[in-house]
């Protein structure tokens, strides 16, 4: 805080402090002024910090720039040595409805790993469900069984997956805007998960999903979901 407040700093063994000239730019994914109300992090700190404060949204709240960041990524490790690919349109489509909890590191290393483990020159749909397959599983139970009760109500499972939500964001709320992001959030793999079900047959999801078949083709149009006839 002294560097701040005076723009002077006592090196070890010094007896007397010397000016510098430093910029500080800091960055956290916690909400600083719950933290003061907590009493776990300085006020005075936290304003002698909050200069020019710039939000960056997570990865989840920003998926329209997945197609600019996976292209700066293939370039980067194309530069480092590794293979140029190429990415299929389907294949971003999918990178953009996943939910990214790793944020944009995750992001980065998908894409390392789909250069590094494919020889394909172009990264295609297939190998990204295939890695965001395995990325999604849950553990595996000591002692096998499953995880889910079969008789488990469609609520229930929803309250399940929202507490692990608000578990992963410790004693800190969620950010704000939740209700809407949820419910756009589930609509995408409602609609990918009915038309796996159905086999990429469009009228069957429809009907499951109680919509008009025209409402839907918007959707999976809107929401940029692929659609493999035939996929199980």
């Amino acid at each position: 805080l002294r560097v701040l407040q005076e723009s002077e700093v006592v090196p070890i063994g010094a007896d007397r402090p010397i000016r510098v000239d430093v910029r500080i730019v800091a960055a956290t994914h916690r909400d600083l002024r719950q933290l003061i109300r907590l009493g776990q992090f300085r006020e005075d700190l936290y304003y002698r910090l909050n200069v020019v404060p710039i939000r960056l949204p997570p990865l989840r709240e920003r998926l329209e720039d997945v197609p600019d960041l996976v292209h700066h990524f293939l370039s980067r490790v194309a530069q480092e040595g590794l293979p140029q690919k190429q990415i299929e349109p389907t294949a971003i489509a999918r990178l953009r409805q996943h939910r990214w909890p790793g944020n944009v590191r995750e992001l980065e290393n998908l894409v390392r790993r789909l250069v590094a483990l494919y020889t394909d020159d172009v990264i295609r749909l297939e190998s990204v469900e295939m890695e965001l397959a395995d990325i999604s599983a849950p553990p595996e139970p000591e002692g096998g069984g499953a995880t889910v009760p079969a008789d488990e109500g469609l609520e229930t499972a929803v309250e399940r997956v929202l507490k692990r939500y608000f578990d992963a964001h410790d004693d800190l709320p969620p950010p704000p805007g939740l209700y809407d992001r949820v419910l756009r959030e589930v609509e995408a793999p409602l609609i990918r998960l009915s038309l796996a079900s159905t086999r990429g047959n469009q009228i069957q999801a429809a009907k499951m999903l109680g919509l008009n078949r025209n409402t839907l083709r918007k959707k999976i149009k809107d929401l940029g979901i692929p659609v493999i006839r035939g996929l199980s």
